[in-house]
């Protein structure tokens, strides 16, 4: 798929409610704590154990980068992390690829709160996804009963076949270059793990 291409799958978003008097924490100060360049950010999150996905993120981000400026942070343990790391040296643009390695289960959501869009490992469940919504961050993860039940109804993000590179990297470039897009599917994101069930119980 040609950049173009690319281009033309980012379309205008449709304005998006958000729910009063609700702040979504500021990704740049969080990216600043964090020791991160202050430029668009996707978290990808472990565990990294699936090979093909791994290669695929790092197809997909090369592809963004493309189309505009960006760093990719991979955050999560998984004996395929290196894989991504690799990859994207091979395509050129490994240079703005970032490995978190082992942080204190504390600072997870504030690695998480750094990105402007988070790739979920396609092994999460729905408690892990519930986790990264509620840090108040849009998703970008493959369609599954767990990203297909708390993302799409409610547009916290978007979900695509997996296994699409060129689909994945349409949905990060719609939000990137949508700020007002992103900043609704956040707050849609943390509104979601607020009411959710399994949230609730383990409160």
């Amino acid at each position: 798929m040609t950049v173009g291409m690319l281009r033309a799958m980012v379309t205008s978003p449709a304005p998006i409610d958000i729910p009063p008097s609700f702040a979504v924490h500021d990704p740049a100060a969080a990216r600043s704590r964090g020791g991160l360049a202050e430029m668009p950010t996707i978290v990808a999150t472990g565990p990294f154990d699936d090979l093909s996905h791994a290669e695929q993120i790092a197809e997909a981000f090369t592809l963004v980068r493309q189309c505009q400026t960006a760093q990719l942070v991979l955050l999560g343990t998984g004996r395929r992390r290196t894989a991504v790391f690799r990859r994207t040296f091979a395509l050129g643009v490994g240079a703005d690829v970032h490995l978190i390695r082992a942080i204190p289960a504390s600072r997870w959501s504030e690695m998480v709160a750094a990105a402007d869009v988070v790739v979920p490992s396609v092994a999460s469940q729905r408690a892990q996804l519930l986790d990264v919504l509620a840090v108040g961050r849009p998703v970008v993860a493959p369609v599954n009963p767990a990203t297909v039940s708390l993302v799409l109804p409610t547009s916290a993000g978007l979900i695509y076949q997996a296994g699409d590179v060129s689909a994945l990297a349409a949905a990060l470039l719609r939000i990137l270059s949508s700020p007002a897009l992103q900043y609704g599917m956040a707050c849609r994101a943390a509104e979601v793990a607020r009411r959710d069930p399994l949230t609730m119980r383990m409160q």
